[in-house]
């Protein structure tokens, strides 16, 4: 019996330690992950890729993005190609090219805001992080810690070497807007003219 007990005993301490090792993998593999974002992040200063966008609803369209931090953001459609969207300080501004008509909105209620506004938002207070690790994929949730109703920001990158693949938006309602990146050229130097909207002319009567 006194056996037995012994080797219940060695059997639980094994589970332990080996529970322990785990949990301490699990929290270096955690820390260096953070460790690389927030290098990379604080490295970024320019981004120029291709992406494909993929609604809730399923319908694929593409073009390419311009990232100039901190607050400049182009993002060109090439299909539909009448929709234009820039940024370069306090407006997301939407144009259709088309309809030659402009909206804008402050960039605060964007979840672009947490990229444009600052490179640092990893150690932000008002800004809830949570990081997703798999097998070769790091994935980075950012959410406002002052509205839980507020769209969420998950960017994905790949491991080894470390770069962005894709970002989704998740709106108030669950929904995904997925946005993949090809062909990322990152820290060259962009053209600021990229960032203002179109001047559409005044119709005339």
């Amino acid at each position: 019996m006194k056996q037995f007990k012994t080797k219940i005993n060695f059997l639980f301490c094994f589970f332990v330690i080996i529970l322990n090792c785990n949990t301490s993998y699990s929290f270096e593999k955690n820390k260096s992950a953070k460790f690389q974002i927030e290098k990379f992040i604080k490295n970024l200063v320019t981004l120029e890729a291709n992406f494909i966008q993929v609604s809730p609803s399923g319908n694929v369209s593409n073009g390419k993005i311009y990232l100039d931090l901190p607050g400049k953001l182009r993002i060109d459609y090439e299909n539909p190609k009448n929709l234009l969207i820039t940024c370069k300080g306090f407006w997301i501004v939407i144009q259709d090219r088309e309809a030659k008509t402009t909206n804008n909105f402050p960039v605060k209620n964007s979840p672009f805001s947490i990229l444009l506004d600052s490179t640092s938002f990893l150690n932000n207070q008002n800004i809830k992080t949570e990081f997703i690790i798999e097998t070769g994929i790091i994935s980075l949730k950012l959410q406002s810690q002052n509205n839980a109703n507020q769209e969420s920001l998950v960017l994905e990158f790949s491991e080894n070497p470390l770069s962005l693949k894709k970002w989704i938006i998740q709106d108030s309602l669950g929904e995904n807007t997925t946005v993949l990146i090809q062909n990322a050229k990152y820290n060259n130097k962009l053209s600021h003219l990229l960032f203002f909207p179109i001047d559409f002319p005044e119709p005339t009567n």
